[in-house]
């Protein structure tokens, strides 16, 4: 996926114009913002057990491009927008936000080492009762997935190609958080089926927030898109950088650091291809 996605990016690139992406490009893109946590939810019921085992080295690639994403891409061209100290005080704006949602509200969704039954429930041990982990996963992934299709929509507004971007970060680093989704909701309780058709439905938030947002957006002042980047930038660092790469790293694997240099590498190969 990440190389065909690439060279998607590099044809875009010979055709870019500093316009909003046309509708068809946004619609395209928003249907395929679903994917990623579509893909994790067949995983986790087709291929439970290897799902489990590589979940760490998905979790670490996905940080590797949500990080190196966010800072060679979306503050750049927030910073081009809105000017370099707007742009990333948006940016440290949003991840304080979301810091302090995850820290006092909404818990996220972890999905470490070889069973993350056994780790999910280590540490909400102070809920006592796994049913009410199901409400808090939903409320979480449900703000998450309206925050990346806002962001979608919003880099699809700047322009094709920083929506394609955008759009790989949200797809590539979706299928490790719908496995996590559908593990914490099978074991708070949830049956199979109904956990994949909950997690579906969240799949599908997303591209509904990236045509909303687009079709919004495309009549902002360039500053006012260069905020939206901004805050887009922050909480991509934030999930990538304090969410995703703990996770990635909690087996310590030469696997995951190899996994995490590779999505930075991906990242970097989109920049040169594009300039």
């Amino acid at each position: 996926m990440p190389v065909t996605l690439l060279l998607f990016v590099s044809s875009l690139a010979q055709e870019a114009n500093p316009g909003a992406a046309a509708p068809a490009t946004a619609m395209f893109f928003a249907a395929f913002t679903a994917l990623g946590m579509l893909a994790g939810v067949w995983t986790i019921r087709r291929f439970e057990p290897w799902a489990v085992r590589h979940t760490a080295e998905l979790i670490a690639f996905a940080s590797g491009l949500l990080v190196s994403g966010a800072l060679l891409h979306l503050i750049p061209q927030s910073a081009e927008l809105a000017g370099l100290d707007r742009g990333a005080s948006w940016a440290l704006f949003a991840f304080i936000v979301f810091y302090l949602l995850e820290a006092h509200f909404i818990p996220h969704v972890h999905a470490r080492g070889e069973t993350p039954i056994e780790d999910h429930h280590r540490l909400h041990n102070h809920h006592r009762h796994s049913h009410h982990l199901g409400p808090v996963v939903l409320l979480g992934l449900g703000l998450h997935s309206i925050v990346d299709g806002v962001s979608v929509g919003a880099g699809l507004s700047a322009g094709a190609l920083l929506g394609t971007v955008t759009a790989m970060l949200v797809v590539v680093h979706k299928m490790p958080v719908g496995i996590a989704a559908m593990s914490a909701l099978l074991h708070s309780g949830t049956s199979g089926a109904r956990a994949a058709l909950v997690t579906t439905a969240l799949a599908l938030v997303t591209p509904i927030a990236v045509m909303v947002s687009y079709f919004t957006f495309r009549q902002v002042s360039p500053s006012t898109l260069g905020v939206l980047l901004g805050l887009a930038a922050g909480s991509f660092l934030y999930v990538g950088a304090a969410d995703l790469l703990p996770e990635g790293e909690a087996r310590s694997r030469p696997a995951n650091t190899l996994m995490f240099l590779l999505g930075t590498l991906v990242m970097i190969g989109v920049k040169v291809a594009v300039h």
